[in-house]
């Protein structure tokens, strides 16, 4: 809790419970004696400085066993000390103030329950205002280091998303420089792009889907390099995709999935990929085909890349999505819904 906010919080608790009480004798209906005004600005002062000693010098720490008695008695010898002192503070206050002779002033037991209950609550009152203070500073230190652990998570998931595509896609660029192909400057730029994106987009927590889908068709073009199978990859998106937001590299794991484990040379489209938006909906759908009596098992269902795919999205949309993996004969489809970009 900032400052600001703890100086207003301390102004609210006297104008509550020190200032109001005592409007009737700043606009009396009737008149005090004066030594009524003495007494009630001597045991103001003794509030302030009950409630301030206890604030400073008593910490609130009782759950700890260590510290449960110590702390107990200096609450309860607060309390105490306060009491005698308010006691001598109404003996001065008759005597030297007011004017009575010193034989005709006594201690009744009123004023014992009275001051008795000032010092308890304003003892009580300091160590609640300073446990909500504390307990506040706690809950925002907690959340600021939970804000920084997630972001750095996400951050490490993203590095760990696609590590060999880089080896890949330079064994096919040294291959097609060494055949002296036409397509290696289109490679090189290609992969220029996707570096870019990699590097510089991608160390933001989201990114425009537009820039996304660039990116995965730049990844999926790069990746039919190795097949040398033109229209291996269907690739249709529907809605509107503008001024939509998604953590950059999200659905980049799904597609390489699908040319790791796919079934190759078998049908046109091997990969079949619909990315559809509706109003803040997204829906992603992917279908491969597995090679032939060859089943996932459940850790090549998940595998690093789709593992940390989970971890993103319940980091980012918890609750708010849905990822269903499935394998029906020798298709592989995998469908994410997120309800709210």
């Amino acid at each position: 809790m900032s400052k600001r906010y703890i100086f207003l919080l301390h102004i609210s608790f006297w104008i509550l419970f020190a200032l109001v009480p005592e409007l009737p004798m700043i606009f009396p209906d009737k008149k005090y004696p004066l030594y009524y005004y003495y007494y009630t600005l001597c045991s103001q002062f003794l509030n302030v400085l009950n409630f301030y000693l206890v604030y400073f010098l008593i910490s609130i720490d009782f759950l700890i066993r260590r510290k449960i008695v110590t702390n107990l008695l200096k609450v309860l010898g607060a309390i105490s000390f306060f009491i005698c002192l308010r006691l001598v503070v109404i003996m001065i206050v008759y005597v030297y103030l007011a004017g009575f002779d010193y034989q005709e002033v006594h201690i009744r037991f009123y004023h014992i329950v009275l001051e008795s209950y000032y010092s308890i609550s304003f003892t009580l009152m300091a160590l609640l205002i300073k446990f909500m203070i504390d307990w506040f500073n706690t809950q925002k230190q907690k959340s600021e280091l939970l804000a920084r652990t997630k972001t750095s998570e996400l951050a490490l998931l993203r590095t760990q998303i696609n590590p060999h595509f880089l080896f890949n896609t330079l064994n096919n660029l040294y291959s097609l420089v060494y055949k002296k192909s036409d397509e290696a400057p289109s490679v090189v730029m290609k992969l220029s792009d996707i570096m870019r994106y990699m590097l510089y987009d991608s160390n933001s927590d989201k990114v425009m889907l537009e820039k996304e889908i660039e990116y995965l068709e730049s990844f999926i073009e790069l990746y039919e390099l190795r097949l040398k199978e033109g229209r291996f990859v269907k690739f249709d998106v529907e809605g509107d995709i503008q001024f939509k937001m998604i953590p950059p590299m999200l659905l980049v794991p799904f597609v390489e999935n699908a040319f790791k484990h796919g079934r190759k040379h078998y049908k046109v489209p091997g990969i079949s990929i619909k990315l559809e938006v509706e109003g803040p909906r997204l829906d992603f759908d992917i279908r491969n085909y597995l090679p032939a009596g060859l089943g996932m098992n459940k850790d090549q269902q998940g595998g690093i890349g789709l593992e940390n795919v989970r971890k993103r999205l319940d980091m980012i949309y918890p609750g708010t999505y849905s990822l269903n993996i499935e394998q029906t004969g020798d298709e592989y489809h995998v469908h994410l819904m997120i309800q709210r970009l």
